[in-house]
């Protein structure tokens, strides 16, 4: 019985001890007074995404239909970072829209009036037919 209350108490102290601190600033939830978007919302961004597309011969012989999820972070200053493809399509689709990603400018979050980072996750359609822009430069 002795041995049972000295685990009980082992844990017990083990448990407060290295329990999550949650007075920590770092572990509070962010409300934001405005969340990251792109200037005119997302219809506009997916446009202006289709309008840069280029696409590899192997892609337009395909036929590719289907979407892209990616994550990605809307600095403080417009510019986008940390970009990830979750979900790609292949065939030099993914790095493609990689490059055109990175040279938007969204607007960023807003906490209390001032920018910060701001993670966020799109899926976005993509639908490559015969008459899709064709790449010619191959970075």
């Amino acid at each position: 019985m002795k041995k049972i209350v000295i685990l009980l108490c082992v844990l017990a102290t083990t448990f407060t001890s290295f329990g999550q601190d949650y007075t920590d600033p770092q572990n509070m939830d962010v409300e934001y007074n405005r969340d990251a978007d792109y200037p005119g919302g997302v219809n506009k961004f997916i446009t202006d995404l289709w309008d840069q597309m280029e696409y590899t011969q192997d892609a337009i012989d395909a036929l590719i239909d289907g979407e892209i999820m990616v994550s990605f972070d809307v600095k403080p200053d417009s510019t986008i970072s940390g970009v990830s493809i979750i979900s790609g399509l292949g065939h030099g689709i993914d790095e493609e829209f990689t490059r055109i990603l990175l040279s938007m400018k969204f607007k960023p979050a807003l906490v209390e009036g001032t920018p910060i980072k701001m993670n966020m996750m799109l899926s976005v359609p993509i639908r490559v037919g015969p008459k899709s822009k064709l790449k010619l430069r191959y970075d």
